[in-house]
C-alpha cells in the first residue's frame, strides 16, 4: 500500500489507520463495482486486477481503463452528486473500500492527501483525454456525437451550483449567477459554497479554448478549487496549488483565468486572488459600481512557479460585487462592435435593482439586446454578490 500514489508521503502509521477503517472487496470478471446514477459514499482504490469506467448512452459505450493504484468514485464523493458512469471489473480484481468518513478525516483534510488525489485525477484525465476523443470520433456518427456532447453538457451544468438557489437561507448575503454557453459544453464556471458557518468561498473562471477540451479542464479546475478551499481557510495556498497542478504536463498550453476568495460573513473581510481574470465591478456604500483597481495577475496553469499574492477587502453592509467573464465585455454585434467594459459599468448603474437576481438578469438582457442576431462566439458568465452584514 505504501507504493500506491494515493499514500505518497503518508507514514506507515497513517496508512495503517486508514486500512483499519477500510474493507477489501473482491470482484469477479464482469461484476459492477459502481452503478450509474447512484449515490456514492466510498472511495475505491484498485489494488489488483483491471477495472474500466464505462460511459453508455443510446447503445454507444466509451470505456476508460483504470490502472492498479488508481482511485474510483472520488468525483461523486467530493461533489455529493450521483455517479455519471459505471465501473466494471474486466477480470478478477480486488479494491480497497475507503469510507466517506475515513476519506474526509484522513485523506481530504491533509495537504498530501489532496495533492496525491489530484495527481491521480490529473494523470487519468491526461491519459484518457486523447483516447476518449479518438474513440468518440471512431464510434459515433455525427448525430450520436451530438447526443453525447449534449449529455456531457448536462453533466457539466449539474456540477456548477444552481444560480437561482445560491446561498438560500443565508441572510448575510444576496447572490445570483448564470452561465450562457456559446456551445453545448464550455469552459466558464462559477461557484459559491459555505465552507463553514462563517466562511463563504466564491469563484469565477474562464478556461482557454472551446468545446470538450475546455469543458474537461473546467471540471478539473472546479473540483480542485473546491477541494483545496475547504482545506485552506486562509485561501493563501489555493490558487498556487491549482496552478502547479495545471501547469505540470500542460503540453497544449491551456490556461484558466480565475477570480476567487473567501468572505468572512461575520466581519465582512474578503480574502481574494486574481489570477489573470477581469477585475470585478464593486459598489461601496450603496454607491455606483466602479471597476476594481486590480493588477491583471498571472494566468493560471502556465508557469508552475508563478506567484499569486492574496489581497484583502473590507466589505460593509450593502456593498456588492459583480464578477463576470470576458464573454460579456467581448460580446460582439453584427457591426463587430464589442460590448466593452465601460458599457458594462453603465448598464450596472443604469437603474436601481431590488436584488442581485434582478441586476444579473438585467445585464444578461442588455447583452442579448446588444448582440442581436449576431452569433455568440464565447460563453459569458456573471456572479452577483451583495454583503448584507452578519446575522442578528
Amino acid at each position: 500500500m505504501a507504493k500506491c500514489q494515493l499514500f505518497n508521503d503518508f507514514t506507515t502509521e497513517e496508512i495503517q489507520l486508514i486500512l483499519q477503517a477500510s474493507t477489501v472487496r473482491k470482484l469477479s470478471a464482469g461484476e459492477v463495482l459502481i452503478d450509474y446514477g447512484c449515490s456514492n459514499d466510498t472511495l475505491y482504490l484498485l489494488v489488483e486486477g483491471k477495472i474500466s469506467i464505462v460511459l453508455e448512452k443510446d447503445g454507444t459505450q466509451i470505456s476508460i481503463p483504470i490502472e492498479v493504484g488508481e482511485c474510483l468514485g472520488e468525483m461523486s464523493l467530493v461533489l455529493g452528486l450521483p455517479t455519471s458512469a459505471y465501473a466494471r471489473a474486466e477480470q478478477a480484481s480486488r479494491v480497497l473500500c475507503i469510507s466517506e468518513s475515513s476519506f474526509w478525516s484522513h485523506i481530504a483534510m491533509t495537504q498530501k492527501g489532496v495533492r496525491n488525489l489530484m495527481s491521480i485525477m490529473a494523470g487519468r484525465l491526461r491519459r484518457s483525454n486523447h483516447s476518449l476523443m479518438k474513440e468518440l470520433e471512431d464510434q459515433l456518427k455525427y448525430q450520436h456525437l451530438q447526443k453525447e456532447i449534449a449529455n456531457a453538457g448536462k453533466i457539466q451544468a449539474s456540477i456548477v451550483p444552481d444560480g437561482d438557489k445560491l446561498l438560500l437561507n443565508r441572510p448575510a448575503v444576496d447572490a445570483y449567477a448564470l452561465i450562457n454557453q456559446a456551445r453545448v459544453v464550455g469552459g466558464d464556471f462559477y461557484d459559491a459554497l459555505m465552507l463553514d458557518d462563517e466562511n463563504l468561498y466564491i469563484a469565477i473562471g474562464d478556461v482557454s479554448g472551446k468545446g470538450m477540451p475546455a469543458a474537461l479542464l473546467m471540471m478539473r479546475t472546479f473540483t480542485s478549487l473546491r477541494l483545496l478551499a475547504g482545506n485552506n481557510p486562509g485561501f493563501r495556498q489555493v490558487i498556487p496549488s491549482v496552478n502547479r497542478m495545471l501547469a505540470n504536463n500542460n503540453d497544449n498550453m491551456m490556461f484558466v483565468t480565475i477570480f476567487a476568495g473567501v468572505l468572512h460573513l461575520r466581519t465582512g473581510v474578503l480574502r481574494f486572488v486574481n489570477g489573470g481574470h477581469n477585475p470585478p465591478y464593486i459598489s461601496l456604500n450603496r454607491g455606483d459600481f466602479q471597476l476594481m483597481d486590480l493588477p491583471g495577475g498571472t494566468l493560471v496553469g502556465i508557469d508552475p512557479d508563478a506567484e499569486f499574492p492574496i489581497s484583502e477587502l473590507q466589505l460593509h453592509p450593502g456593498d456588492a460585487l459583480v464578477l463576470y467573464t470576458d464573454g460579456i465585455t467581448e460580446a460582439m454585434n453584427a457591426e463587430r462592435k464589442m460590448f466593452g467594459t465601460s458599457h458594462l459599468g453603465r448598464v450596472l448603474n443604469r437603474r436601481p435593482h431590488a436584488s442581485m437576481k434582478d441586476l444579473v438578469q438585467f445585464l444578461e438582457q442588455e447583452v442579448e439586446n446588444f448582440v442581436g442576431n449576431a452569433p455568440q462566439h464565447d460563453d459569458f458568465t456573471v456572479l452577483g454578490l451583495q454583503y448584507r452584514g452578519p446575522s442578528k
